[in-house]
């Protein structure tokens, strides 16, 4: 212990021998932590908020459709009823919410223009907690009732058919014998949503879809929505052991851009901090051997003078920890600080709905990966210095002394 209270102090007065070498060291380690905690916050927000636009966006955390429709989505392939054990399931947790829908192929006609789009006939009740339908009415107003006689088109559809709220235009549809079937309805909402399902969806009342196209109660999807993501994969399973004939798909199966890009940031994340330790560890190894070689009259005296190589080790090793730490440690706090200044959310434009994520997102700290940060840059730094300390602790004083007179 008399030998490590010598020792710590040298290592502290040696780090600042070279300020300049020592803070531009410091500065590499801080930017490459600071790096990681915010690109790992701010990418893992993006694709979070990538998940839950989809999950809102009329996909849930899974679907049940009639065998085809997924191929073929019209009305031939619609479900009649659903198994008892699919029911049963379906009203217990984790399941919080699930409603029907129908969901067809359809063209909608006003007095100046027409356009193709997907008519899906919805539960106005069962949707609230679904889906983002009760909450995007922008002009207008939702569904009142399951009977209402109305549509609901999005803002950019409303624009392209130059139509707008209160006004009547004719739906068009196959119907279940097979012959077009048309009906007049009134917009009673505009509503606004990513540019796709403004363009290319409207909405009715199930009912009123049912009406239309002469289906009895039959509906061509159910959607269900879970109260923890994680249980997506197991609750399909299971409802898919129950559904028989039916098609069970969660919703990383139904949407799977979206999956492949929540695991490229993952795979972006986890690169960008292995190159970040290969940076740290080379910048480390290349500072200490500069400074060793600078140093080697130093060790030969502290050698010669009754210095163990053991402890000439253990000052090095100090001097990288003392180095690393406060390095660390600032970058850590400085990406905390950061993430936090972003609570309130980080607006990234109109743009980001073309990419599926959320306008608007909510980078948020993972203590986890914080902890394994920081022991991770302290390790990989010690044992980066390792090779340089064991080259100064293994040097003969005679022969350092004797070059370094010559």
């Amino acid at each position: 212990m008399g030998s490590l209270s010598l020792i710590f102090p040298l290592a502290w007065r040696n780090l600042w021998r070279n300020r300049r070498r020592s803070l531009l060291t410091m500065l590499a380690i801080f930017v490459a932590v600071y790096s990681m905690v915010t690109m790992g916050a701010f990418m893992r927000a993006w694709s979070r908020a990538a998940v839950v636009e989809t999950i809102n966006n009329l996909t849930g955390h899974g679907q049940i459709h009639a065998p085809g429709y997924l191929d073929d989505p019209n009305v031939d392939h619609r479900i009649s009823h659903l198994p008892s054990g699919v029911a049963e399931i379906l009203t217990r947790p984790p399941v919080s919410h699930f409603a029907r829908r129908v969901r067809v192929p359809a063209m909608i006609r006003t007095e100046r223009e027409s356009a193709p789009v997907e008519l899906l006939g919805i539960e106005p009740e069962r949707e609230q907690g679904l889906s983002f339908i009760p909450h995007a009415v922008v002009d207008g107003h939702y569904f009142v009732s399951a009977d209402e006689r109305g549509i609901l088109l999005g803002e950019q559809l409303a624009k392209r058919l130059q139509t707008r709220l209160g006004r009547r235009l004719v739906l068009m549809s196959q119907g279940a014998d097979g012959g077009i079937e048309e009906r007049g309805l009134r917009i009673v909402g505009i509503f606004s949503s990513q540019p796709d399902i403004e363009k290319y969806s409207v909405f009715i009342t199930l009912p009123q879809a049912q009406a239309l196209l002469q289906i009895g109660d039959d509906f061509s999807e159910l959607v269900y929505r879970l109260a923890d993501e994680q249980d997506s994969g197991v609750t399909a399973a299971r409802l898919a052991q129950q559904a028989g004939e039916l098609e069970v798909r969660a919703w990383d199966e139904l949407q799977p851009f979206t999956k492949a890009l929540m695991e490229m940031s993952e795979g972006s994340i986890w690169i960008w901090i292995l190159v970040s330790f290969a940076l740290v560890s080379f910048g480390l190894i290349n500072t200490l051997l500069v400074a060793v070689f600078e140093r080697m009259r130093e060790f030969g005296l502290l050698q010669a003078l009754g210095m163990k190589p053991r402890w000439l080790l253990l000052q090095l090793l100090i001097e990288s920890g003392l180095m690393l730490g406060l390095a660390t440690l600032s970058g850590l706090l400085a990406g905390m600080a950061t993430v936090q200044g972003f609570d309130d959310g980080l607006y990234l434009g109109v743009g980001a709905s073309y990419f599926g994520a959320a306008q608007v997102v909510y980078p948020r700290l993972d203590w986890t990966e914080l902890r394994l940060i920081g022991i991770s840059v302290m390790l990989m730094g010690l044992l980066a210095s390792l090779y340089p300390a064991f080259k100064a602790a293994r040097q003969v004083p005679v022969e350092v002394l004797a070059r370094a007179t010559n």
